[in-house]
């Protein structure tokens, strides 16, 4: 049974329609979080808001696309109508594709990825950030990747834009030094999701592209995070155990932290 350390609380969480965004915000419902889930799938969305009502929690779905700001604008909104505040937000929506080389890629798709991933992430953080700042707290936490730093051929807009997306997440925390609101990154690992499965679904034939080892991990599932698993890192993250971390970027790898989260949550 999950400790109620969020009780009070209202989270935005984005990509909350699958894999680790339904899982966190399942999880911080059990903590006694209201929960504002966002996506551009608006089935998947309404699923998982009926999950947790049906389990007691208060979650309201609001179908948007995070790289469009106006859309940005109605999610803060509907969390401010139904619940009055915005204590934390998860920018978790994010998308991998294109994966091409780079002299064959669609400008456009590369164009979006930057979209989603990086700008994305400020315009939700734009958006509740005065709120935060009016309350004296908040919790935010980008979604990174261990692609932010290690180069992977084929994915170019993804890597540039995690690696700007924890650029931006350190130099949000300098700004909010002393606040009581603060940025957090967390680079989950390699999670058993749907884009775990569309990369081994690329066809290398005939490129220089190597996903072998994504095949390898999923295989033996030596190396590999479930869903549930890093929503229990977040929980820990934007939790009191949390609080005196800013512009840290965690790892689902570090096997200490990953050890004092279950520790400090079990």
């Amino acid at each position: 049974m999950v400790r109620k350390k969020l009780q009070g609380q209202v989270a935005i969480i984005t990509g909350a329609g699958r894999g680790i965004g339904a899982a966190t915000a399942k999880l911080f419902a059990q903590a006694g979080a209201a929960v504002v889930l966002t996506a551009r799938s608006q089935d998947q969305l309404a699923a998982v808001a009926r999950e947790i009502q049906q389990a007691g929690g208060r979650a309201i779905p609001v179908p948007a696309d995070v790289s469009d700001f106006d859309q940005v604008e109605e999610v803060v909104e509907a969390a401010l109508t139904q619940f009055d505040r915005v204590d934390i937000l998860v920018n978790n929506a994010g998308i991998l594709w294109p994966i091409d080389e780079t002299g064959e890629v669609d400008p456009d798709e590369w164009a979006y990825n930057i979209h989603v991933n990086l700008v994305g992430a400020f315009n939700m953080a734009r958006n509740v950030l005065p709120l935060m700042l009016d309350q004296d707290y908040g919790r935010i936490v980008n979604m990174s990747s261990g692609a932010a730093e290690n180069p992977v051929p084929g994915w170019s807009a993804y890597c540039a834009a995690k690696a700007g997306l924890e650029m931006f997440t350190r130099v949000t925390a300098l700004e909010l030094e002393g606040t009581g609101v603060t940025s957090n990154a967390l680079r989950p690992g390699i999670v058993d999701t749907e884009m775990q499965a569309d990369i081994r679904s690329v066809d290398t034939t005939g490129t220089r592209l190597d996903y072998s080892r994504f095949h390898e991990i999923y295989r033996t599932r030596q190396g590999m995070f479930t869903p549930e698993e890093v929503a229990r890192l977040l929980f820990w993250m934007v939790g009191p155990w949390g609080q005196g971390a800013n512009g840290v970027i965690f790892s689902a790898r570090d096997e200490a932290w990953r050890a004092q989260v279950e520790s400090d949550i079990a």
